[in-house]
């Protein structure tokens, strides 16, 4: 593939990415990515085939990106504990766009969203968690967090923040971080709502 096509299919994929996170992938026509990329509507279809495949190009580049952000900031955040990291414009972009991918029905956002989970259940395996159901709490967590991309915009207004900027982002993460430490309920709520559950699913 020449240059001159990486170019154009680079500026198509993040026309749509911005249009699919902005309008939903249904609301968004082949002929609006065009406009927004500069290009034709016969260039997408020679790229990408259908817009169902430009989505799917557009899942792909966007998970992998945050999963290199998610790597580097994991590993930066091992070597010094203090280490704070920066939301820029298009990491926002990105979490946005997961986060309607997720309200969409994305096919690549459920399979995105099970490996979270997948991932995460491991993790609390091998690190010898003791907790009745280490997929429930594994799928739970990933819908918080998913949450907080998906509700990011309404968060940072509630909070006084100016919605898509690093300051929105530190503020939201800090405050998930402060409710990972502090439990709002006691242990002995929560095993009286197990038991509760307990003795709900013997009756079925």
């Amino acid at each position: 593939m020449s240059t001159e096509d990486l170019t154009a299919r680079a500026r198509i994929r993040d026309a749509a990415i911005k249009l699919f996170t902005e309008r939903g992938m249904e609301k968004t026509s082949i002929l609006d990515i065009a406009e927004e990329a500069g290009v034709s509507g016969g260039l997408i279809r020679h790229h990408f085939g259908s817009k169902d495949g430009l989505r799917e190009a557009c899942d792909t580049y966007v998970f992998d990106e945050l999963l290199k952000f998610k790597e580097e900031v994991l590993a930066k955040g091992a070597a010094n504990p203090g280490f704070l990291p920066t939301f820029d414009a298009r990491q926002l972009l990105y979490r946005r766009y997961l986060g309607r991918a997720m309200v969409d029905g994305s096919g690549a956002a459920e399979v995105q969203f099970t490996g979270i989970v997948d991932e995460t259940e491991r993790y609390f395996r091998e690190q010898g968690m003791d907790m009745p159901d280490p997929r429930g709490v594994a799928a739970a967590l990933a819908a918080m967090t998913g949450g907080l991309m998906i509700l990011q915009d309404h968060v940072a207004r509630a909070l006084g923040e100016e919605p898509g900027t690093n300051e929105a982002m530190l503020r939201m993460s800090a405050a998930a971080g402060h409710l990972f430490l502090n439990p709002l309920a006691t242990t002995e709520v929560l095993e009286k709502a197990r038991e509760a559950l307990a003795a709900y699913q013997r009756k079925e």
